[in-house]
Order: C-alpha cells, then sequence, then structure tokens
C-alpha cells in the first residue's frame, strides 16, 4: 500500500487496516468523505488488473475508469484472443467516439484489451454481474459485438451521451436491452 494513501485515509478519517487495506476501498472512502462519489454500478464487480488473465470471459461486460474521472466508466464487451488477429491478443470491442469531435464520429471497435485498458493514471477495470449469465449467453454477446464491429464500424452522428453511449452499446450486446 502507498505510504501516501494511507496518510490520506488517516487525515479525512478513513478506517484501513495499515498496509493490507483495499486501495481501492480506501479512494473509495476518501472521495466519500470529500463528497465526490463513484458510480461503479453495483452489479458491477472489480478485477485485479494482475487477475485479469483468468478473471475475464469471453462476452463480459467490462468497464474501465476513464482517464481523469473518479465517476465514469467506459463499456465493452471482452471477447478474448481471436486466431489469426492482433496476434492472438485478448481483444475488446467497443463504442467510442473522440472528445474533440464531439463524439460524432463515434465507431464501434476492435482492439486489444491492452488498448482498452490504456487510461492514464490509476486503471480501475471491473465486470458487470448478471443474474441470468450462462455461458452462452456470453458466447453470443461476443458475437453480437464482434458482428457489429464488422458490420456497422461507422456510427457516424449515432452516439448521444444519454441514449447511445458505451454503456449502452455493451449493455445491448449482453442483454438485447438497454
Amino acid at each position: 500500500m502507498n505510504s501516501l494513501m494511507l496518510l490520506v485515509a488517516k487525515i479525512l478519517g478513513v478506517k484501513s487496516e495499515g498496509a493490507d487495506s483495499d486501495v481501492f476501498a480506501l479512494m473509495e472512502g476518501a472521495m466519500n468523505v470529500m463528497g465526490i462519489h463513484n458510480l461503479l454500478p453495483q452489479s458491477a464487480r472489480r478485477v485485479d488488473i494482475a487477475e485479469v488473465a483468468t478473471e475475464l470471459l469471453s462476452g463480459d461486460q467490462i468497464l474501465i475508469r476513464t482517464a481523469g474521472s473518479n465517476e465514469i466508466f467506459h463499456h465493452g464487451i471482452f471477447v478474448g484472443p481471436i486466431s489469426g488477429v492482433q496476434g492472438g491478443k485478448n481483444l475488446v470491442v467497443d463504442f467510442w467516439g473522440s472528445q474533440d469531435a464531439g463524439k460524432q464520429e463515434a465507431k464501434i471497435r476492435l482492439r486489444t484489451l491492452g488498448e482498452f485498458m490504456a487510461v492514464p493514471g490509476w486503471p480501475e477495470l471491473a465486470v458487470m454481474c448478471w443474474d441470468s449469465d450462462t455461458p452462452e449467453l456470453r458466447e453470443f454477446s461476443a458475437a453480437l459485438a464482434l458482428g457489429l464491429h464488422k458490420d456497422l464500424q461507422d456510427c457516424s452522428g449515432l452516439y448521444h451521451l444519454l441514449g447511445r453511449n458505451c454503456d449502452h452499446f455493451a449493455t445491448w450486446c449482453r442483454t438485447l436491452s438497454i
């Protein structure tokens, strides 16, 4: 545990268990004391970055905390490795548009998990947990996301902050509803 984090926790009165404390719990506690609330969905579970290879399953809806934000997460569908694509690396399909272009040039992208997780600072990864989850539903979600990437890459003008964003895309791929 970073000694600075422990000091911040102590100053803010956030209960910690010394070096064994969960750094994410300390961060959330500190943010709550300061009135900053974390919008990680309650139905999501955090994934330790070191355990990604064994924790993620093809078709999982994954979330990464976006750069410079304590509240916003970017969503995608983890599809795993595909033979002959990107050197067999783990892949993610997401709906993303540049902030500079007002997100109006948003595209459905296929990129490596490393690229998906490449946010400045401290990446925080989570997986959405669905009550009716099965291996078949996850595989369907992965196939659907890959199909949409292949057939509907150009989504210019479709992005909308409140109705058609990365969260809606990934949730729809997992549940066929928004």
